[in-house]
């Protein structure tokens, strides 16, 4: 791995230091990463008990969430990104799955990362893992939000590169139970990849009764309406 700013990153990894370093805003001598989009959404945050970071990546969110909320549960599917997540994030408030989310709970998935854009990983559609195949190398667990039961969930961050629709529908209970803030990533061409429309998660959610907060350069703010 190498440390940018502060920063533990994959090995490879230059979109995010390019990005880092134009952003330019320490924060506790540290490097940060959509800190301004992080900021904006906690704005629309009525309590501060359980974040839901989807797509932990190496904790650059979740290290800002925990100094927030009481607990922070991250998700993140690849290994070398949980190994510079548990160095960036000391925090006792925060809790690691190693696995992906989906719609369904069960079955194993591969993904897919760009060397030197570690944050563009996702389930390679590629590469469905079936019982007949059998379980190949590095393939991860899928769960889904739901069967976790979690509670006090306030805020939820979805960041997958276009796998957003498939943890929406497997969280919904999640979701009708506790009415969190959410800002979901739905970036031009990614959803496309995994059969959906560009943006479709965000009329997905106002469909169960939420409305849009803010829009920010392709991440959705959506509250409770």
């Amino acid at each position: 791995m190498i440390v940018h700013q502060g920063i533990y990153l994959p090995d490879g990894e230059t979109h995010l230091t390019a990005w880092m370093t134009k952003a330019g805003e320490l924060v506790d001598g540290r490097g940060t990463y959509q800190v301004k989009k992080l900021r904006t959404a906690l704005e629309h945050v009525r309590q501060f008990r359980t974040a839901i970071d989807v797509g932990g990546h190496c904790g650059l969110w979740s290290m800002h969430l925990a100094k927030r909320f009481q607990h922070v549960d991250a998700f993140e599917p690849v290994a070398a990104h949980r190994e510079c997540f548990r160095l960036n994030v000391k925090a006792d408030n925060v809790t690691l799955h190693a696995c992906a989310l989906g719609a369904k709970d069960g079955g194993h998935v591969v993904m897919k990362t760009e060397p030197t854009s570690s944050g563009d990983s996702y389930p390679d559609p590629s590469r469905p893992v079936t019982r007949e195949l059998g379980l190949p190398a590095h393939a991860v667990p899928m769960r889904s939000l739901d069967a976790l039961h979690l509670a006090n969930v306030d805020f939820i961050k979805i960041d997958c590169e276009g796998y957003e629709m498939f943890v929406l529908e497997g969280a919904v209970e999640t979701i009708k139970t506790n009415w969190p803030t959410i800002i979901v990533e739905q970036k031009p061409g990614h959803a496309q990849r995994f059969g959906f429309g560009e943006k479709d998660a965000v009329p997905f959610l106002m469909s169960m009764g939420y409305k849009l907060a803010r829009e920010l350069s392709g991440d959705f703010v959506m509250v409770p309406g």
